[in-house]
């Protein structure tokens, strides 16, 4: 059987599953199967749901499922399969960030605390692939992980009043890209052309969910003004 952490009532409705270490490779290949299995699968007992940092927070009707009953549902669809762990050229998003000095406002700062070059800092981040380990803060935040052991640092004792949109920040072992403006408290290192959240009749589409790895691909700061300028209205 799989192994599944803990699983406990956290109120009258909800049950709150723990899946294993959320940076774990494990860890999030669960996840990635249980978000194809509630997003294919008609749950009338599921009410709501919502992942991060490992854990599954499931909003449920008691009257139409138990715990021992959920447990031996997750348990079986969790069970090890011959089908690859890998992640799929399908669930990758390549990001084009641009780590020009006049975006990444902190590279030389990082530079300095990790004594890395600028260069090293720059390529250390877009290096790996990331995956998206929750979602949250803003609608389209997402914290993406795990970044090179070199570039793990704290988070700014003051946070900043104002990130602007597209930013791109480090902070302890994570990545975030910033989807609208707002305060902050990481590391910024560069910026996205465009925006990775899009607002069409009042709903929002978020480029990045569970499930979906990241992968940054560096442009230059020419590059960026054609991108921006080319996903700019009108």
């Amino acid at each position: 059987m799989s192994d599944l952490k803990s699983m406990q009532w956290v109120s009258e409705d909800t049950i709150e599953i723990h899946l294993g270490d959320p940076v774990a490779s494990e860890t999030l290949e669960k996840v990635e199967r249980l978000s194809r299995w509630i997003k294919a699968t008609p749950l009338p007992w599921l009410v709501d749901y919502c992942y991060g940092f490992g854990l599954l927070n499931l909003v449920v009707r008691p009257d139409l499922i138990s715990v021992i009953q959920l447990n031996q549902t997750l348990h079986d669809l969790l069970e090890p399969t011959s089908e690859s762990s890998s992640q799929t050229e399908l669930d990758l998003i390549e990001i084009a960030v641009c780590y020009d000095p006049a975006f990444g406002i902190d590279l030389k700062s990082i530079s300095e605390r990790t004594h890395l070059s600028i260069d090293a800092v720059v390529e250390a981040h877009h290096s790996r692939d990331y995956r998206v380990l929750a979602t949250g803060f803003v609608p389209g935040f997402a914290y993406l992980g795990e970044t090179d052991p070199r570039l793990h640092l704290p988070r700014l004792d003051v946070p900043r009043t104002r990130i602007p949109v597209g930013s791109v920040a480090i902070a302890e072992n994570q990545t975030v890209i910033y989807p609208k403006q707002t305060p902050g408290g990481w590391h910024i290192i560069g910026r996205i052309p465009g925006s990775i959240v899009s607002f069409t009749n009042q709903s929002i589409h978020a480029q990045l969910s569970m499930g979906k790895s990241v992968r940054f691909r560096p442009i230059s700061l020419a590059e960026f003004q054609r991108l921006e300028a080319a996903h700019a209205p009108g």
